[in-house]
């Protein structure tokens, strides 16, 4: 068998234009703002022609069965994205910096009038400090708030460029950055759930511990210092886990038969596909492996799952200030499990050979308590306990189960019911969830990890003609997905009309035709303010655009 390089090759697919909604990239994506899993046009007329999921080897085409892979790569990114507690504060990021300035932009409104954007409107008017004077009472937080988060995004997705948030005259420290961001994710989650925090982690007095170390001079802590950047960033892991798992499925279903060249011939390893793995094997002193059954690998994909699953701050309350940012920064995290794996474990190295639920926990054990933190077994019985015990997430599991959300911070709720199903699963079958490509294809393929794969598709996608559909579940009613997929798209408009009043440039921008094709731009326009006058009672057209 063959791998096919116009059906897996990283450049823009020639026969498409730039621009076209569905052709992002070579193959597809995973959009973390829209969230919406992406195929190219030919993928999806390939998988069209299938049913619905993931499929082993024999009952397809090897053709379409490296469709099937690239639709795993960007489904893995999906469950990153809503089943990791590094992913889940990604995806929340989004809509947490709409909620928490939600009140400042309304006494913006009051103080300020209707001028857009404001990060322009401050450099032109706020030339000094004035805590006294409300318009900057309003303002501050509002950038503040933004910025932060954007920062935070920044140092954990790609550490590597982030000398420009360093350098950047509102960003305050690491720490601060870490503290915000993790702070205002409780806090949105709590104002959902857990108003009196019973349950969630008690981030309203982490202020006092981050402000011990700043007033301590903490590294990494302090304005104007240099920061740490760490030499991995979340971009490099989310990326080499769905790339290795793809591959391993590939490899499967040849029959074990395809080889590294193989894959080195069509770019699939190279840049951030491949980066972390070369950071394992320097770590861990580790020679590259014949093959992609081996214990190696398997170790590999284990550490990347450990990695991204932090637990401090979220769903655990911080115990240790000073480690904060070493026990949630995944890249960092990372490379402390390789280094564990080298200076405490080399014998896990050659362990994993069976791919199994006791190796996962055996070695997922081990190495979260090498670098001092829960397991991601720990944190999904915590949630999984969430689920059972706390009154309202067993009210938003009933939720999800109907699909039948509560308006009040819909997308809040849907994201965070997907969250906890993936954990729940997960739970139950860790070693599926880390392991994909080899429960994807060849032996360990049941009917079980099928299932798996077609209970946890994204909620979201598009087809053929670009536009974003909700998904067909079997155990849901198809007109109440409907109506969720509606509501939360309502919300991600105004999410984005709410970012381009902070920084963005010019006239609002109503082109969501990446939405959906089949309405007019005056219909879209007329949708989207309709919603933002419901968030904040004015029309965006009312504006006076500072240049």
């Amino acid at each position: 068998m063959k791998l096919n390089y116009e059906l897996l090759k990283d450049e823009q697919f020639s026969s498409y234009p730039l621009d076209y909604k569905s052709c992002f990239n070579a193959r597809g994506l995973y959009h973390s703002m829209q969230f919406v899993l992406r195929l190219r046009p030919d993928l999806h007329r390939l998988l069209d022609a299938t049913e619905n999921g993931i499929h082993s080897s024999d009952k397809y085409d090897f053709e379409t069965v490296q469709a099937f892979s690239t639709y795993l790569h960007e489904t893995i990114h999906w469950w990153q994205h809503v089943g990791s507690t590094s992913g889940l504060l990604l995806s929340l990021s989004y809509p947490v910096q709409a909620h928490i300035n939600h009140y400042f932009l309304k006494k913006y409104i009051q103080h300020t009038g209707l001028k857009k954007p404001i990060i322009r409107y401050n450099e032109l008017n706020a030339k000094y400090c004035k805590p006294e004077d409300k318009e900057f009472l309003a303002i501050n937080p509002i950038l503040n708030n933004f910025h932060d988060i954007e920062f935070f995004k920044c140092l954990l997705i790609q550490p590597k460029s982030a000398s420009s948030v360093v350098n950047d005259k509102l960003f305050e420290s690491v720490g601060h950055s870490f503290h915000i961001i993790y702070s205002s994710f409780v806090s949105v989650l709590s104002s959902t759930f857990d108003k009196d925090l019973n349950f969630l982690p008690k981030g309203n007095v982490w202020h006092k511990g981050f402000s011990e170390l700043r007033n301590r001079k903490y590294p990494n802590h302090s304005y104007g210092e240099p920061a740490h950047i760490c030499p991995i960033g979340l971009i490099d892991l989310y990326e080499g886990q769905a790339r290795f798992s793809q591959m391993q499925y590939l490899y499967y279903s040849s029959g074990k038969s395809l080889k590294w060249t193989d894959f080195d011939n069509l770019g699939m390893l190279n840049g951030v596909y491949y980066s972390a793995f070369e950071y394992f094997l320097a770590f861990t002193e580790s020679e590259k492996p014949k093959d992609l059954d081996s214990p190696l690998i398997a170790l590999y994909l284990l550490i990347l799952d450990v990695a991204i699953n932090p637990a401090e701050g979220f769903p655990f309350d911080i115990k240790d200030y000073e480690n904060f940012i070493d026990s949630t920064h995944p890249g960092l995290r990372f490379v402390n499990l390789c280094r564990a794996v080298k200076e405490k474990h080399p014998e896990f190295k050659t362990l994993i050979v069976d791919f199994s639920s006791s190796e996962y926990y055996q070695v997922s054990t081990a190495l979260s308590a090498a670098i001092n933190s829960p397991s991601p077994l720990e944190v999904a019985e915590e949630l999984c306990r969430w689920s059972k015990d706390e009154k309202p997430i067993v009210e938003l599991m009933r939720e999800e189960k109907t699909f039948e959300f509560t308006e009040e911070n819909q997308p809040i709720r849907l994201l965070f019911s997907q969250f906890l199903k993936y954990q729940k699963d997960k739970l139950k079958n860790p070693s599926y969830f880390c392991w994909t490509g080899v429960y994807s294809a060849g032996e360990k393929v049941s009917d079980e990890s099928l299932n798996l794969f077609l209970k946890h598709q994204s909620l979201f996608s598009d087809k053929e003609d670009g536009d974003i559909y909700p998904r067909k579940f079997p155990d849901k009613d198809e007109a109440k997905v409907q109506i969720a997929f509606d509501t939360f798209y309502t919300w991600v408009a105004t999410y984005d009309l709410s970012r381009q009043w902070i920084v963005g440039d010019g006239e609002f921008d109503y082109d969501y035709f990446w939405l959906s094709s089949k309405h007019s731009m005056t219909d879209l326009e007329s949708w989207a303010r309709h919603h933002f006058i419901l968030a904040y009672g004015v029309d965006p057209t009312d504006f006076d655009v500072i240049r």
